[in-house]
């Protein structure tokens, strides 16, 4: 039977077989192993016998040796190589689309900076909006289905851009062309598509899986876009930058990145390095906005409202800090640290004073947020049934999977809930009839115009009629003139927020307030008829 070698085997044992033919070969030419043979003779009797046959032998074992320890350190090496390079290639590559990650596009997009000076780019930043609620209803692999989906869609329409994958729920293209027109052309194309896409949902396990994208494009000119500040890592942030800001826009928006986001970019920058710190040492402190029983003018409750005066920047609007809170990781630490600050507060206050605190989705989606809130209540001494959550309309058409069971966790620890911003969604009825929601708080938008606006004032009175039917209470916020105050009463709106009342109250100006207002007398006034 034929021995079957390897390719590795049969080249050493031909390295052998040459290095014994040129023994021979010098043996027979010049007699040196037979001279040395002779010499070691003289030195140890004996040899002469064998002396050529040992010493040829022990030559071409230390040859047979060397070269054998020489294969199996290349081996060795071959075996590490391959080791590292796979290392290497995990590093810049996404396991689950098979895209160069983040870290890999960096790299090619450097690389094409530096080959192509003169070459114009359209960078394109994507981001699937709702892959975490996916995730969290449907599961880990549905959710890579997902992604998968929308990479192979994205490589068909790229042609021969460049896609990659980034953390999160974000992909990265990029188009290069001779100017911005072209690339531009092309990436408009691409949005166009991916949105259509998007939208018609796309097919797991016999379900359609509605997806919703958003995008963040940055036009580099090659003639003017060049210089130090035109590396990969600097356009990234600006598309990024731009990314974020079509997140809050809501799915399918599309946000260009100009000049006057730099200023933005940089205040950001601020933000984000002091945040932490901020909310570690109580600068982001609780405001708290008088809540109005309609029936009887009194004090129901009060909206506790984050407010940060920066040491540098001086007053920090929330709707500038909350949304880094949530990107950078913090908003629970910041939604903890307020919900604590306000109850401390309140113990001095009386007992029928709710208070009433607006809730992020993705607080809701940490399971252990209800435990934490119980933990502070139980500190603090403050019963959960003064507690109401408030969660925004878009969360609860978005999220509502992911975030129903912190809903009921908090019903039944006594918690009250209510939709916020009701109107500016598309929530279903099914939502309300399902979840264990108490109050129904109707955007603002609608109540300021009501009075001058015949379609706001009827969309206000069905919500309050619909709430009604259902057995809800109702919110109206934004009340700042007395008429408003008259239509809301007449359509039996419950509850009443607004400048007509009171502006957000520091905790220290709360009690006075309260003091002032229930001794005031309420003069009754005739009901009054609206059309």
């Amino acid at each position: 039977m034929l021995l079957k070698l390897k390719r590795e085997d049969v080249t050493e044992i031909a390295s052998i077989a040459g290095i014994v033919a040129i023994i021979f070969y010098i043996e027979a030419q010049f007699g040196l192993f037979a001279g040395l043979a002779t010499q070691l003779n003289g030195i140890w009797s004996g040899t002469n016998a064998y002396g050529m046959a040992i010493f040829a032998g022990a030559w071409i074992g230390l040859c047979a040796y060397s070269l054998r320890r020489r294969s199996d350190l290349q081996k060795e090496t071959e075996a590490r190589k391959s080791v590292e390079e796979d290392f290497a290639s995990q590093q810049i590559t996404d396991s689950a689309t098979g895209l160069p990650n983040r870290k890999g596009f960096h790299l090619v997009l450097d690389m094409r900076l530096k080959e192509k000076s003169g070459e114009s780019f359209t960078v394109l930043g994507i981001e699937i909006c709702n892959l975490d609620t996916i995730t969290s209803v449907h599961g880990t692999d549905t959710a890579t289905r997902v992604e998968i989906a929308i990479a192979d869609r994205l490589t068909e329409l790229l042609g021969d851009g460049f896609l990659s994958r980034g953390g999160r729920a974000m992909f990265y293209a990029f188009v290069a062309g001779i100017s911005i027109d072209e690339t531009k052309s092309s990436i408009d194309t691409v949005i166009e598509a991916l949105s259509r896409f998007s939208s018609a949902g796309i097919e797991s396990n016999g379900m359609k899986l509605q997806t919703y994208v958003t995008f963040g494009v940055l036009n580099i000119d090659g003639q003017t876009c060049r210089g130090p500040e035109w590396d990969a890592e600097n356009i990234m942030r600006r598309v990024d930058f731009a990314s974020l800001k079509a997140r809050r826009r809501g799915h399918e928006a599309v946000e260009m990145f100009d000049w006057n986001m730099e200023s933005d970019m940089h205040q950001r920058a601020i933000i984000e390095a002091s945040l932490a710190n901020a909310i570690q040492t109580g600068q982001i402190v609780p405001y708290f906005q008088p809540l109005i029983d309609l029936s009887n003018h009194q004090v129901a409750g009060l909206e506790i409202l984050a407010r940060w005066n920066h040491p540098a920047q001086g007053q920090i609007q929330p709707s500038t800090f909350i949304p880094i809170a949530e990107d950078t990781g913090v908003l629970r630490a910041l939604t903890l640290s307020i919900l604590r600050q306000a109850c401390m507060a309140a113990r001095d206050w009386p007992e029928h004073i709710k208070l009433a605190l607006n809730i992020s989705p993705t607080d809701l989606r940490d399971a252990t947020i209800i435990d934490k809130f119980m933990e502070i209540l139980n500190e603090t001494g403050i019963p959960a049934d003064r507690i109401e959550v408030e969660i925004t309309e878009n969360a609860l058409v978005e999220e509502a999977g992911s975030i129903s069971g912190a809903i009921e966790a908090m019903k039944q620890e006594g918690i009250s809930l209510s939709i916020d911003d009701f109107g500016t969604g598309y929530s279903s009825l099914r939502h309300l009839r399902i979840l264990p929601f108490d109050k129904i708080k109707i955007d603002q938008s609608f109540i300021k115009d009501m009075a001058t606006n015949k379609e706001s004032k009827a969309i206000v009175q069905a919500i309050i009629a619909m709430a009604q039917s259902l057995g809800l209470k109702t919110t109206a916020e934004g009340i700042e003139i007395g008429l408003n105050e008259d239509i809301l009463q007449e359509f039996g709106c419950t509850i009443g927020q607004g400048f007509l009342y009171a502006k957000p109250l520091p905790a220290a100006d709360v009690a006075p307030f309260l003091e002032k207002y229930e001794k005031q007398v309420v003069v009754a006034k005739p009901a009054i008829k609206v059309a």
